[in-house]
C-alpha cells in the first residue's frame, strides 16, 4: 500500500520554484522521496486528465506565442519602427514567461490539491509533476531564446545592411575618384 509523502505541499511548491522563471535550479525529486519512481501506466483518470488539460492549455500558448511573434516581425516590415519592435517584443517575452509560470503554477495548484485529497498518489504526482515541470522548463528556455534570437537578428540585419551601405558607397567613391584620376 503506497502512503503519503512526508511534506507533499512543501516538495511541490519547491518544485514549483524550481521550474519557473528563466533561471534553472536544480531539483532532484529522489532526494525528496528517496524512492523509485511509480510506474506513470498506474496513474487515475483523474490525474491523467488534469495533465491532458495542462497540455491542450500548453500547446495553445505556443500556438498563440507563435502568432503574436509573427505579427510583431510583420508589423516591424509595414512600419519600420525598430524602437517600437524591441520594445513589443520585450514586453511579449516577459509576459511569455508571466504566462507560462501562470499555467505552470495553475497546474501545480491542481496537483497540489488532487494529492492532498488522494494521499496514496503522491509519489506518482510527484513523479508526474517533476517530469512535466523539466520538459516545460526546456521548452520556454527554447521560447524565451526565439524572443532572443528574433531580436538579435534584426540588429544583425540592420548591421549588416549598414556595413553593406558603407562598403559600397566607399567603393564607388574610391572607384570614382580612381577614374577621374586616371583621366588625366
Amino acid at each position: 500500500m503506497t502512503v503519503a509523502v512526508k511534506n507533499f505541499s512543501s516538495i511541490m511548491n519547491q518544485m514549483r520554484d524550481a521550474y519557473t522563471g528563466e533561471q534553472t535550479n536544480e531539483f532532484s525529486l529522489a532526494a525528496f522521496i528517496g524512492l523509485q519512481a511509480p510506474s506513470l501506466s498506474d496513474a487515475p483518470d483523474e490525474l491523467q486528465k488534469l495533465t491532458q488539460e495542462y497540455q491542450e492549455n500548453v500547446s495553445s500558448f505556443y500556438v498563440q506565442e507563435e502568432l503574436d511573434l509573427k505579427e510583431n516581425v510583420k508589423q516591424l516590415e509595414n512600419d519600420k519602427n525598430q524602437t517600437a519592435f524591441f520594445e513589443n517584443m520585450r514586453k511579449k517575452k516577459e509576459e511569455a514567461l508571466k504566462k507560462s509560470e501562470d499555467m505552470i503554477n495553475k497546474y501545480y495548484d491542481s496537483l497540489i490539491d488532487f494529492g492532498e485529497e488522494h494521499p496514496a498518489a503522491q509519489t506518482l504526482i510527484l513523479t508526474i509533476a517533476d517530469k512535466v515541470g523539466a520538459f516545460i522548463q526546456d521548452i520556454m528556455d527554447k521560447v524565451l531564446n526565439v524572443f532572443v534570437t528574433v531580436v538579435e537578428t534584426v540588429k544583425n540585419a540592420i548591421s549588416a545592411a549598414i556595413n553593406f551601405i558603407s562598403s559600397t558607397f566607399n567603393s564607388i567613391v574610391n572607384t570614382t575618384k580612381n577614374f577621374f584620376s586616371s583621366l588625366f
